[in-house]
């Protein structure tokens, strides 16, 4: 071996062991950072004291959480570092045997999160492309139906009949009555779906809490009704879901799970995350293969064959579900309530103001749809940011005129009352 061999060798050693104590240096500093936040439950703090941990500008009043959260500034500090980390030497940086490591550390932790073993959770991109890889990779062809009714998302809803087109099997969209949101029960929730389904429904698909009116699913309800009528996969879009409220995944009896850690999880954009469950991993192709299809086979893994990955994201979503932890599953779902209980209260005692979405906190959830009666929702939307700051989503679809609500924990109850009384009073 010649000197230049030895010099090399040692060089790489080198910028390894640097490599992998700049990832350990900043997992620590975010650490550090972390136990100094005024969380809920330290030294009398309440969720409102964390609203300077976020960087959302002082001119707005942000209530659209369920379409883009915000996230923390520790989480994004973090994010940075490690793709100031890449950029040092991309090449050492993006193979060091310090990513992988890392990947698997935020693999547990989602696994954690969400309430499944480890080897149930595949580290993707977000909700959409969970359900693509279902739409490809499930063993359906003629004669095999795919149900889901108008409340889908786009992202859970359009791959299905891209893939219908060349594979044979048929979708099935139902309208589902969103405008009698407020009327409506669990059990006709359940039973509008149970009279949608045929013998050929193969898969059932649905969301854990829709996007529009925040209708919370009785998740392990639908998925008995649906094996009982011969179903044999279900899938579930838990985009408004995780973060937000919470559950234990495996207990819901679903083969399913997407989301996007980008909106409650206040994680990095193009961050997602696919249960995967155990029984039916084995009947999944995989979308896309290259190098690790081979040495991943028969794993979660197999899934996540992309070759290079974004590792700052990834690694910083890791630091996302952290910062949850720290608040509480319950905790935060608690606050989730309380306000979804102050603007209930608040709007039924206004005049013009309608409340659109379910009227009990365990059918609902934290994003709500009103209506300011004889305003169009997408005029309203623009006219109250341009003159007030508030952010949130007009809805015009399906034959409604609202607007969809979806403050987070540190949002306050001042914000609200303030919000509907410039509402009020168009």
């Amino acid at each position: 071996m010649s000197p230049l061999d030895i010099d090399r060798r040692h060089f790489l050693k080198a910028g390894v062991v640097a490599a992998t104590a700049g990832i350990l240096e900043t997992q620590e500093a975010f650490a550090a950072r972390l136990a100094e936040l005024p969380t809920p439950g330290r030294a009398g703090q309440g969720f409102v004291e964390l609203r300077d941990e976020y960087a959302l500008s002082p001119d707005i009043t942000y209530f659209n959480h369920a379409s883009i959260g915000t996230i923390p500034k520790i989480v994004r500090e973090a994010q940075h570092k490690y793709q100031e980390l890449c950029e040092t030497n991309p090449w050492l940086y993006i193979w060091d045997e310090g990513w992988p490591d890392g990947r698997e550390v935020v693999r547990r932790k989602a696994a954690a999160a969400m309430g499944c073993a480890v080897e149930e959770m595949a580290l993707t991109h977000n909700t959409t492309e969970g359900f693509n890889m279902l739409a490809l990779g499930l063993p359906l062809g003629p004669g095999d139906e795919v149900l889901f009714s108008s409340l889908n998302h786009a992202g859970a809803s359009v791959c299905w009949n891209y893939q219908a087109e060349s594979r044979g099997f048929s979708v099935k969209r139902f309208e589902f009555p969103v405008g009698r949101a407020a009327e409506l029960t669990e059990d006709d929730l359940v039973a509008a779906y149970e009279r949608e389904i045929t013998p050929d429904t193969k898969v059932l698909v649905f969301p854990h809490i829709d996007n529009i009116v925040g209708f919370r699913y009785p998740v392990r309800k639908m998925a008995e009704m649906a094996r009982s009528h011969g179903v044999r996969y279900v899938a579930v879009d838990g985009a408004q879901a995780a973060g937000m409220i919470d559950f234990v995944v495996s207990d819901f009896g679903v083969d399913f799970y997407s989301t996007s850690p980008h909106k409650w999880v206040q994680g990095p954009k193009e961050s997602g995350l696919l249960y995967v469950s155990e029984g039916v991993l084995p009947d999944v192709r995989a979308m896309w293969v290259t190098w690790g299809h081979t040495r991943w086979k028969g794993t979660v893994r197999v899934f996540e064959d992309y070759g290079t990955r974004n590792m700052p994201e990834l690694m910083a979503l890791g630091h996302a579900i952290d910062f949850q932890n720290e608040l509480g599953a319950r905790a935060k779902e608690e606050r989730y309530r309380q306000l979804w209980q102050h603007f209930k209260t608040e709007v039924d005692r206004r005049s013009g103001v309608i409340w659109r979405s379910p009227v009990t906190w365990d059918f609902g959830s934290g994003l709500y749809a009103i209506e300011r009666e004889g305003h169009k929702s997408s005029d309203v939307s623009r006219r109250l940011f341009q003159e007030h700051g508030y952010v949130f989503r007009p809805f015009a679809t399906q034959g409604l005129n609202s607007m969809r609500i979806s403050p987070n924990v540190f949002n306050t109850e001042d914000e609200i009352d303030r919000f509907l009384d410039v509402l009020h009073a168009l």
